[in-house]
């Protein structure tokens, strides 16, 4: 593999957590690497880890033991404070129960990544707009998250997801909550993005199908890699 093309390393990660006087393992050793603009499907059945391995590569947790590195980063190596910042400036969360604020409409909240960033407002503005209309939701800016289907908030919470351009947007589980049909609009934007931006996508699912869509699955199965492919990426 060419070695310019590397995005993300994900070096014999180990993590463990304690319940009352046990210590349960987790990931027992997750090694993998993925090439930019990649779209990699984590899959595996519940409580195989996934969700712990994609919190850390998100940043949000830190290993027992090996490393990750984004972009020739390694977020272990940086301040809190560093840490936050390199977060927000690289990293787009997409959640399955898409954390969007009530007691704000689409816009600012898809407005919001920036505007902790520092961008001056109508900039911040213009750019939550422009999402908002490339996801197909230009007319429901003004609506709070109550007043939209499901899979309209999914959308806002792509375009949120997206408002800062990382390079790397982390999913998970983005389709668990929706029908079938809305599921792969989800799915096809993804790929859009993808294609248009060249964002590396990394999304946890326990659905095969919506694996096999993905140009490289790594299947997780009691904490470790039982299986890594680089395929053919299909259609939604």
């Amino acid at each position: 593999m060419n070695d310019e093309n590397m995005f993300l390393q994900a070096e014999d990660l180990c993590k463990s957590f304690r319940i009352g006087s046990r210590r349960i393992p987790v990931l027992k050793g997750v090694s993998f690497s993925v090439t930019r603009g990649d779209w990699v499907a984590l899959y595996g059945a519940s409580g195989s880890g996934k969700t712990t391995l994609l919190d850390i590569l998100g940043t949000l947790s830190r290993p027992d033991s090996g490393r990750v590195l984004i972009d020739g980063t390694d977020p272990a190596s940086l301040s809190a404070r560093a840490l936050v910042a390199f977060r927000r400036k690289n990293i787009g969360f997409v959640f399955q129960s898409y954390h969007i604020l009530p007691e704000l409409n689409i816009l600012e909240n898809v407005m919001l990544p920036s505007r902790l960033d520092g961008m001056p407002f109508k900039a911040a503005r213009a750019r939550a707009a422009e999402l908002l209309e490339s996801v197909g939701l230009a007319g429901r800016m003004d609506h709070r998250p109550g007043e939209l289907s499901g899979g309209e908030q999914q959308r806002a919470a792509v375009a949120r997801a997206l408002m800062n351009r990382p390079a790397l947007l982390l999913a998970d589980e983005p389709t668990g909550n929706l029908d079938s049909e809305t599921g792969r609009g989800i799915l096809k934007l993804f790929l859009r993005v993808r294609q248009e931006s060249n964002t590396t996508i990394i999304m946890v699912t326990h659905d095969r199908g919506v694996a096999s869509l993905a140009g490289h699955v790594v299947e997780l199965r009691d904490g470790v890699v039982s299986q890594n492919e680089q395929k053919e990426e299909m259609k939604p």
